[in-house]
């Protein structure tokens, strides 16, 4: 798929939620490797988040509240629960890389953590 820089929001979004709901189902596929074998994907969903803006081009901080988009991906895997949240808008990476991004970064943080076994299976981890 080729980056259109004059794409709008929504289709960003549209786009994303496809291309990552294709990634997911990969990653959790049972017979994929190095996937997360094992693991079971609970909810997947792009939310909209009130957030800070953080620096205007100046350098300036400013007060002003921005509406960003945040996927979300809720899944259980080796007995433990786990909820990954990250911004895709405004995005800082072309579309085919910021949906990899977030199924990489998903990975490797289950993948390369250590975790406590008395921790409680209900509860869910953020990563």
């Amino acid at each position: 798929m080729d980056v259109d820089v004059d794409e709008t929001r929504d289709e960003y979004v549209e786009r994303f939620s496809a291309l990552a709901a294709e990634g997911l189902d990969e990653l959790f596929a049972a017979d994929r490797l190095p996937g997360l074998v094992g693991g079971r994907l609970e909810h997947f969903a792009v939310v909209d988040k009130v957030v800070d803006k953080v620096v205007d081009k100046e350098g300036d901080k400013e007060g002003n509240k921005e509406v960003a988009v945040h996927a979300e991906t809720r899944f259980s895997c080796r007995g433990h629960r786990f909820r990954y949240e990250r911004q895709i808008w405004p995005p800082g990476f072309p579309l085919e890389i910021q949906t990899a991004l977030y199924i990489e970064h998903l990975r490797e943080r289950v993948l390369t953590r250590r975790y406590r076994a008395g921790a409680d299976p209900e509860a869910a981890i953020e990563i």
